[in-house]
């Protein structure tokens, strides 16, 4: 599947984008990722775990998408590859949300869903929610 495909139907999302991602900074998933949060015609559901040190850097594009009203979450997570649920479409990647082209894009089986989303919920447990305040003074912002 291209990675445009890809874009196109987490912007069709009906239902969940559950996202986990280790760095995220690729402004077309970021922005992709945005307008579903935002669509006030759709009501979909946006998490995204993503890792501690990556989530912490000012280019680090979790912090907007937190700020935008995205459930962002940060867990000490050991996998380097990236994982993307869309309503009931699992999608992984080495390069996904690091670059802008990503080449090894891959649809995984229906059977791996229900295995992704076990993980996840238990990933998302021991995870720490990145709060609005805190993202808004990770991208920059100053109170006066």
């Amino acid at each position: 599947m291209s990675y445009g495909k890809f874009l196109d139907l987490i912007g069709t999302a009906q239902r969940r984008v559950l996202v986990y991602v280790p760095y995220l900074r690729d402004p077309q998933m970021g922005n992709a990722l945005r307008a579903a949060v935002v669509d006030r015609g759709r009501r979909v559901r946006v998490v995204v775990l993503t890792v501690p040190f990556f989530a912490a850097k000012e280019d680090s594009l979790t912090n907007s998408l937190a700020l935008s009203g995205a459930g962002v979450v940060e867990a000490q997570v050991a996998s380097t590859t990236a994982y993307v649920l869309v309503d009931d479409h699992l999608f992984s990647s080495a390069q996904l949300g690091r670059a802008a082209n990503v080449a090894d894009l891959r649809v995984l089986p229906r059977t791996a869903s229900n295995t992704f989303l076990t993980w996840f919920m238990g990933a998302l447990g021991d995870g720490r929610t990145v709060t609005n305040y805190e993202a808004f003074l990770r991208i920059g912002g100053r109170l006066k």
